[in-house]
């Protein structure tokens, strides 16, 4: 069978601890953010200037530098700050302390290790995909290094209204040592590495047999339980004697009962609230608030996963597992792999942007809120007649989205491919699209954020090939990663290395 002719474009394989990616660059808030706390642990960095030309790696012919490593550790550190902020505070971890004296959450290593684990893997990934896009006489454009030198400008800009310049603030972020030029050299490196990569990823091609004969020796991995339950819990009496059990008695009695009358879905809800619920549980509950659709194998515990994927399972079965201090009635409606299309779609999104107002008067933000939304979707009513009455394609669709949207789609036309189901925060957006459309249809929507116009231009690949193709992409690559790695005969100097991880 012929390879699927589509590129795996929402597939890119990205190793977790790989540090190119095409926003490299931090944003404006967080390079602020982080340089205002960098500052505390950066005195530690200046006490190991002197190491900054040591060989701390031997990655085949290619030597990596203290200065290197430096900046990829503290890449990792404020990385990993970045996407951790709510649970710092949970870690027990003090950055503006020396991390090597401080235990992680990974037994046997301190924070400090940790970070220096995942600075190695980035460095031995990113030297070899750099030195294999040489070997294959890939070279940075003009335009690729004017991008890095837009990236500086950004970020000098961002930092310059605290006072700093950007060599003070690379310093304090990356170590003493790491300036313009150092920074502009080691993001050529990852650049090169990345646009490598990309071609890489998109090489990598399955066809629909692959896919179907990987999905068949791994259903557990894709299929989905769609099913109704309620629980009946019970304590268990501290003073309980050994083989008494009847202070489950009342659960059990409980589920039984509902398990006896319950024959379909309706009567799973109507029982519940005819005869289970109190007038205030009534009150809080949602509709199809015991319906669960689409749960993983992974997600469920061990007692009812074996019932619901069961393969004797039909619809209609039900049944009651006691498990986890409760009786849990569960009525099963479906289990295997769902077979939808995503889609493809066009978008202009016209944000909503609060007027400045004095927060201190009461109802000035709602009020700022409703101004901007009316706003917004008076503008948007512009731009969908505009388009209404022109041409009223894909194309000119795109044409407007290009001028006028605010969504990091606009570049593109509007064009979003392979929208799978949630995909949008939006519900109204998602049941708009996975609602039975044509190509061509659009419409307009308000949401918190905004107004949404949508053009429908048709379906996409099947949500589950692009999961299995991701898979098989991930394990060719990770393979190939490692075929690199046994040939370059990679050495590191651990003591070195520690007296740079603080």
């Amino acid at each position: 069978m012929a390879k699927s002719n589509k590129k795996n474009t929402a597939v890119k394989v990205k190793n977790a601890n790989s540090s190119f990616s095409p926003a490299v660059i931090i944003t404006i808030c967080v390079a602020v953010a982080i340089l205002v706390g960098v500052i505390a642990w950066s005195v530690i960095a200046r006490q190991v200037n002197n190491l900054d030309n040591k060989t701390v790696m031997q990655i085949g012919d290619t030597e990596v530098k203290g200065l290197e490593f430096k900046y990829f550790y503290n890449n990792a550190v404020s990385s990993f700050q970045s996407n951790n902020s709510s649970l710092i505070s949970y870690l027990n971890i003090d950055f503006s302390k020396d991390l090597s004296t401080q235990q992680s959450i990974y037994e046997g290593m301190t924070w400090a290790d940790y970070f220096s684990s995942a600075a190695q893997n980035s460095i031995t990934e990113t030297t070899l995909l750099y030195n294999e896009a040489i070997a294959k006489g890939y070279n940075l454009t003009d335009e690729d290094k004017a991008s890095v030198d837009n990236e500086i400008n950004t970020l000098a800009q961002a930092v310059s209204s605290l006072g700093y310049g950007v060599d003070y603030y690379l310093e304090n972020a990356y170590g003493e040592g790491v300036n313009t030029e150092t920074y502009k050299t080691i993001r050529y490196k990852t650049l090169l590495a990345s646009k490598y990569l990309e071609d890489l990823s998109d090489s990598y091609e399955y066809s629909d047999e692959e896919c179907e004969n990987y999905y068949n020796e791994h259903k557990l991995d894709y299929d989905t339980a769609t099913f109704r339950s309620y629980v009946f819990r019970y304590e268990v009496p501290e003073d309980a004697a050994e083989g008494d059990e009847s202070y489950k008695d009342e659960a059990r009695a409980s589920a039984n009962a509902m398990l006896e009358a319950i024959t379909d879905e309706a009567s799973f809800e109507t029982y519940l609230t005819e005869n289970v619920l109190t007038d205030e549980e009534k009150e809080s509950v949602t509709e199809n608030f015991t319906l669960s659709s689409n749960a993983t194998h992974s997600t469920l515990s061990s007692d009812v996963r074996d019932w619901l994927f069961d393969s004797a399972r039909v619809e209609g079965d039900k049944t009651v597992i006691d498990a986890n201090n409760a009786f849990n009635v569960i009525y099963f409606i479906s289990c295997g792999l769902d077979r939808y299309n995503t889609a493809e779609i066009r978008q202009i999104f016209i944000r909503a942007e609060e007027e400045e107002h004095d927060d201190s008067e009461e109802g000035a933000h709602e009020e700022a809120a409703e101004e901007a939304a009316a706003k917004a979707h008076e503008e948007a009513e512009k731009i969908y007649e505009e388009w209404k009455s022109g041409a009223a394609t894909a194309e000119s669709f795109g044409d407007l989205a290009i001028t006028y949207s605010d969504d990091s789609s606009a570049s593109n036309g509007g064009l979003l491919t392979n929208v799978y189901k949630n995909y949008f925060t939006v519900a109204e957006i998602n049941d708009w699209v996975f609602a039975s459309r044509n190509p061509g249809d659009s419409t307009l929507i308000d949401s918190d954020y905004g107004t949404h116009i949508l053009y429908y231009v048709g379906t996409g690949d099947p949500f589950w090939q692009l999961n299995v193709r991701s898979t098989l992409a991930t394990n060719e690559y990770s393979a190939y990663l490692e075929d690199l790695k046994t040939n370059a005969n990679i050495t590191v100097d651990e003591e070195v290395i520690a007296k740079l991880a603080k």
